[in-house]
């Protein structure tokens, strides 16, 4: 429900804004509640502030779905679903090693499985037992995550700094024995179709006799582990473009010196009930702040900088639309003496606001670079009149000229801005005080909470906090998807190198005699070790032609989610490449070593 009445400004008595929060009766329509809710808002609306004026639109109540994020929901919803995405394909790479771990465990197996065949074990018997055996393994691996997401998840919030509550629920508990169920009977059925199709006669066979089976294994596990480097470079693309977006956004240049500043909000006592008593209230305030040791200065401002918050409206110079009919954007702050100096902004003209800047004193204004530059282009500006109520509102005249900073977010563009005195308003309510201090910051706040209670016991401070952690929350949202997909990014990454060490380890157990033949033929340790080597570098390199097109679909869904880097970043994807082909190569060097240190007369009597 919003109300206005009057010119008021927020935190004025005049000015204000509710949000409740309610539930309708069984049978009662949104049109109905309505009508029988808006004459009691109304009446409500005007307590203590008088009369409605004829000419005022009448409060109304509007009504809107209760939707949990609400107005977050739209810019929350694509990042969190790439991140569920994530998710799924960390589980798939999860997956994908259990299999080769499965397929190499029952490939020795065979021999077992052809005798109980031969024996009369049917196959609903053998699905049994992989079955059980199945349910055992993904029951044991369920239960240690499950122990492991009771922990993981609150050290991963807080790593996060996310403020919600994310602790596993009975939900979650029931998505994760669905899973595991389904992985059970899917392990369990994998190796079925081998395992029954293996020749009774195979149990006498030597090892030898079943080369082509084996042949069609090593095939399928090059063909999981490439679909696994594929699909982690797929998460260390997007990793990369989030954590570099990250790193624009906490480097991007402000346009002020965030470093030192302690802000915090201030409401005049009620006893302040005229703007000449709420000046002198914010007066005494600053002299009494600047006083304090290890104070620079101090100022004011309407809107906190990097909270979000921000006035609009159009502007007129000289009385008149500066781009003729067209629409000329301009945000506007009410702010204090010095607050250039204060905040470490640069004034390209003119001078800064003082205390000389009084009600009664001439109104003047300073306006940004980018206002001098779209507004008043090739003039100079000093001496111009600016107003955002048209031209029979007050004119004030352009004292000086800054340098563009970040006003709503470090993600805000160069925009057109105006600043004027906040003692030269209508009305003056909630302020936002800016310290400059020598130290560190909150550090200051015992003194300043006391300076406050001198004032008066109800005044307290409202949300006190230094402007680097206010331009910091400004961005939260992009340091927990960055943080986030860093650490699924990393789990995959040693998914892959785990499951190519055991394939890799499994091959070259199950090559030894071959080796040894080829060493006792006068194969070199290096022709071995460059021969293992080899095949994990064809396994990066295939799944690095297939990951590419992947990375570039999830670089284009996180478009919205950058800042100061494109979705085909190239120094992101060469990272990744580089990062797989890393991976590739670190996890198959154990494997190579131990390849390449065969004996030969050992591998010869291997069989």
């Amino acid at each position: 429900a919003w109300g206005q009445a009057g010119a008021g400004l927020y935190g004025s008595p005049n000015w204000w804004a509710l949000m409740m929060i309610g539930r309708f009766k069984d049978g009662v329509t949104e049109k109905q509640a309505a009508a029988k809710l808006t004459p009691a808002f109304q009446q409500i609306a005007y307590h203590g502030i008088g009369t409605r004026d004829p000419k005022d639109e009448p409060p109304r109540i509007y009504f809107s779905a209760a939707k949990g994020l609400g107005t977050q929901r739209d810019g929350m919803e694509r990042p969190v679903g790439v991140l569920m995405a994530m998710v799924g394909l960390v589980l798939v790479i999860a997956c994908g090693n259990v299999a080769m771990l499965l397929v190499a465990r029952n490939a020795t197996r065979q021999r077992e499985f052809s005798l109980r065949m031969s024996l009369g074990a049917g196959r609903g018997r053998l699905f049994r037992q992989l079955l059980t055996e199945s349910l055992m393994l993904v029951t044991a691996g369920a239960a240690l995550g499950w122990l492991f997401a009771l922990w993981s998840t609150s050290a991963l919030a807080r790593w996060s700094e996310l403020d919600l509550n994310v602790s596993p629920d009975r939900s979650v508990l029931l998505f994760t024995l669905v899973i595991s169920t389904l992985a059970a009977f899917v392990f369990g059925l994998a190796p079925l179709r081998n395992a029954v199709r293996v020749p009774v006669g195979l149990a006498m066979k030597t090892g030898a006799s079943a080369s082509q089976q084996e042949k069609g294994r090593v095939r399928a596990g090059q063909v999981v582990v490439a679909l696994q480097m594929s699909l982690c470079l797929m998460l260390l693309v997007g990793a990369g473009l989030l954590v570099r977006t990250l790193r624009n956004l906490q480097t991007t240049d402000l346009g002020l010196n965030a470093k030192g500043l302690l802000v915090f909000g201030v409401t005049p006592p009620q006893t302040a009930t005229k703007l000449s008593e709420v000046v002198h209230f914010y007066q005494t305030l600053l002299d009494r702040l600047r006083a304090l040791p290890g104070v620079e200065s101090a100022t004011l401002m309407q809107n906190r900088i990097g909270s979000g918050w921000a006035n609009n409206t159009d502007a007129w110079v000289d009385g008149a639309r500066p781009e003729g009919e067209k629409s000329s954007p301009m945000r506007w702050n009410a702010v204090g003496p010095d607050y250039f100096h204060v905040l470490g902004a640069k004034l390209l003209l003119g001078r800064d606001f003082t205390d000389a800047d009084t009600p009664a004193a001439p109104k003047v204004a300073i306006v940004n670079h980018t206002f001098a530059e779209r507004y008043l282009g090739g003039r100079n500006p000093i001496g111009h009149h600016v107003s955002g109520e048209g031209p029979k509102g007050p004119q004030y005249v352009i004292v000086g000229v800054a340098a563009d900073s970040k006003y709503t977010g470090v993600r805000e563009s160069e925009r057109p801005m105006s600043y004027m005195p906040y003692t030269q308003l209508e009305e003056v309510a909630t302020m936002h005080v800016e310290v400059r201090t020598r130290g560190n910051p909150l550090g200051l706040l015992p003194d300043v909470r006391r300076i406050m209670h001198e004032f008066g016991p109800d005044l307290p401070l409202l949300q006190p906090t230094t402007q680097e952690e206010q331009f910091r929350h400004s961005f939260s949202q992009e340091r927990l998807f960055a943080r986030l997909s860093s650490f699924f990014g990393l789990l995959a990454v040693l998914l892959v190198a785990t499951g190519l060490f055991g394939t890799l380890a499994y091959r070259v157990n199950r090559r030894t005699a071959e080796i040894g033949v080829r060493m006792a033929l006068g194969a070199q340790r290096g022709q071995v070790l460059w021969m293992v080597l080899q095949e994990s570098l064809v396994l990066g390199v295939v799944g690095a032609v297939i990951g590419l097109p992947l990375a570039f679909g999830i670089g284009r869904l996180l478009r919205s989610s950058l800042y100061g880097v494109g979705p085909a970043d190239a120094l992101t994807f060469i990272a990744a490449v580089v990062g797989v082909g890393a991976v590739a190569l670190l996890s198959s060097w154990i494997p190579a070593r131990r390849a390449s240190s065969v004996d030969p007369m050992i591998a010869l009597r291997y069989e």
